[in-house]
């Protein structure tokens, strides 16, 4: 019987097919006839099998996946707290801090806006860091800091032929070398606003440090 991938999770090494009968059907990496196909295991893509019953319901067996030509698409922009995507390959990655914002949710604000003018489509391996410092009337504030992995996400999409997939493989080369060269300018821009921040917070140390000073001094003097 042949039928389309539905989904299929590396990770996990399973999925799903629609048969031609519209039926779904289990599937697994030991199914394969050839283990080195897993790769090919992409939604959409045609492959004929044997339509087996199994106590848990209808399996894919004897899985045979044709010649099939891919192309490279970007994925949707998403966050993930995790090292590597669910779905999809890096096609390029770039780690990334912000400066300290008062407003946590001003801070989410700013890393996604660096990251779409930075021309990348996910952050992944997210994580934020929260810290106590002076403002300049002396008022303990909390401030929030974000970082990740800026990165070009990629999927495989089945079509016809080999000369749509080179054009692909051409056009994410261009999208990685924009993205590279729009990088190290906004990290720049990011770092010089975070080194400033810094100075501030260590000014309005010192400052309030004089002042206690002063108090004390003057407090044992009298």
């Amino acid at each position: 019987m042949k039928g389309k991938i539905i989904s299929y999770i590396a990770a996990k090494k399973f999925g799903f097919v629609e048969g031609d009968d519209g039926e779904s059907y289990f599937l697994h990496v030991s199914s394969l006839i050839d283990q080195d196909n897993e790769e090919k295991l992409v939604k959409d893509v045609v492959v004929e099998f044997e339509p087996t019953p199994t106590p848990k319901g209808l399996a894919a067996k004897q899985v045979h996946v044709p010649e099939v030509f891919f192309k490279k698409q970007l994925v949707r922009f998403f966050t993930a707290k995790s090292h590597q995507p669910k779905y999809g390959m890096v096609a390029a990655r770039q780690p990334f801090a912000t400066r300290f914002f008062e407003d946590a949710n001003a801070g989410r604000r700013h890393i996604k806006q660096l990251a779409v003018e930075a021309g990348c489509n996910a952050i992944l391996n997210t994580t934020f860091k929260k810290v106590t410092e002076k403002n300049s009337d002396g008022e303990e504030v909390t401030l929030h800091s974000f970082s990740g992995d800026f990165a070009l996400v990629t999927e495989n999409s089945p079509c016809a032929n080999e000369v749509l997939s080179d054009e692909s493989d051409a056009e994410i080369a261009q999208l990685v070398a924009g993205f590279e060269k729009q990088f190290k300018r906004i990290n720049k821009v990011e770092s010089l606003a975070k080194n400033n921040q810094q100075k501030r917070f260590n000014t309005t140390l010192i400052a309030v440090g004089v002042v206690i000073l002063a108090a004390v001094y003057t407090y044992l003097t009298r």
